[in-house]
């Protein structure tokens, strides 16, 4: 009996997440094509309709997680998110264990700003919910994206990174980019560190969206320190800068994902 409710559970939660993906993707075209033209027709200024697509976005990936929880498909806790009210004009980074990484992080932030790959820019189902949201472009071009990253910290705006580009690899060590050290040291902005643990492991780099694991997956999201980066090595290069932030925090993560 245990068995064949184990497996009615997977069958359960494998066809819910095949309905959770098509109705991501749905969704983000639906929004292109009728909610965020209708946005853009009712606000002419320019600021307001972002603000106003991004809540539309905030509430949108608050209802889907809701959905996976309620539905029994993938459970998620938060911890500490009240510390996201200290973080003003920096960075909110993370680790990248699995695809919903973004939708989770969003889910609990109204009006975060993202720097996106070109890929996800250019997809055809979210490609214009990115655009519409004014998201940071990452195509290769540091000057263009480092000044707007300058004019979104300056409005006390917040950017959501994962230094690592792109999601961990099942067991590889992580391995961080210098993209958020250098924007953090260049414009001193105090960084917001949020660790990502999902077990058992679920929609990592390289997995079909149908490779569930047998058991529901639980992430649990926490919310740690807000590191102030004024008078960060003050008197060193911020090439060195760079450098040592991103290996202090990459071995701050290794340290916190192996010994939690």
């Amino acid at each position: 009996m245990s068995d064949m409710r184990d497996r009615m559970n997977y069958y359960w939660r494998l066809a819910g997440t095949g309905l959770a993906f098509s109705g991501f993707g749905i969704g983000g075209l639906l929004m292109t094509v009728i909610v965020f033209p209708i946005i853009a027709a009712v606000t002419p200024n320019d600021a307001q309709r972002v603000r106003r697509v991004r809540k539309v976005i905030y509430y949108s990936f608050r209802f889907f997680v809701s959905m996976l929880r309620i539905g029994g498909i993938i459970n998620s806790r938060f911890h500490e998110t009240e510390r996201l009210k200290n973080c003003h004009g920096g960075l909110i980074i993370a680790n990248h264990p699995s695809l919903l990484d973004t939708v989770f992080l969003m889910s609990r932030m109204p009006d975060v700003q993202c720097i996106i790959k070109k890929e996800l820019w250019e997809n055809k189902f979210l490609g214009g919910v990115m655009r519409a949201a004014g998201y940071i472009r990452n195509d290769g071009d540091a000057e263009t994206m480092l000044e707007q990253c300058r004019v979104t910290l300056a409005q006390g705006q917040n950017i959501l990174v994962f230094p690592e580009g792109t999601r961990t690899v099942p067991g590889q060590a992580i391995k961080f980019q210098r993209g958020f050290a250098n924007i953090a040291t260049h414009f001193d902005a105090p960084i917001q560190l949020v660790t990502i643990k999902c077990e058992p492991s679920t929609l990592t780099k390289g997995s079909p969206w149908y490779a569930i694991p047998s058991r529901q997956a639980r992430f649990d999201i926490s919310f740690d320190e807000l590191l102030d980066m004024n008078g960060y090595l003050r008197h060193e290069p911020r090439s060195l800068k760079v450098r040592k932030l991103t290996r202090q925090l990459e071995q701050y993560y290794v340290g916190k994902l192996c010994n939690e």
